[in-house]
């Protein structure tokens, strides 16, 4: 009988049993990553500025003080952009 070449990696290493992990043990791991806290974060600090950038949509110039975001075209807009309505005629 000859053995087979190919690798096994569903054996632990010679000498050790190690338990393999179960469907539960697979979601209290998940659980506990759903409730982990990161304290070191601060969210107010995730802010983006453009100081003197052009809201893509109102076409305003973008304030010290105004929050904006990126659009996926990479341009920046106010984070609440308030669009101007053109005036109607008549």
């Amino acid at each position: 009988m000859t053995e087979d070449p190919t690798p096994r990696t569903d054996r632990s290493a010679e000498g050790f049993e190690l338990p393999l992990p179960g469907i539960e043990a697979g979601r209290e791991f998940e659980e506990a990553q759903e409730h982990q806290t990161y304290t070191d974060i601060d969210p107010e600090t995730n802010e983006l500025h453009a100081t003197g950038k052009t809201c893509s949509r109102c076409g305003r110039v973008i304030q010290p003080d105004e929050d904006v975001r990126r659009t996926a075209g990479g341009a920046y807009q106010h984070d609440f952009c308030e669009v101007r309505q053109a005036p109607q005629p008549g």
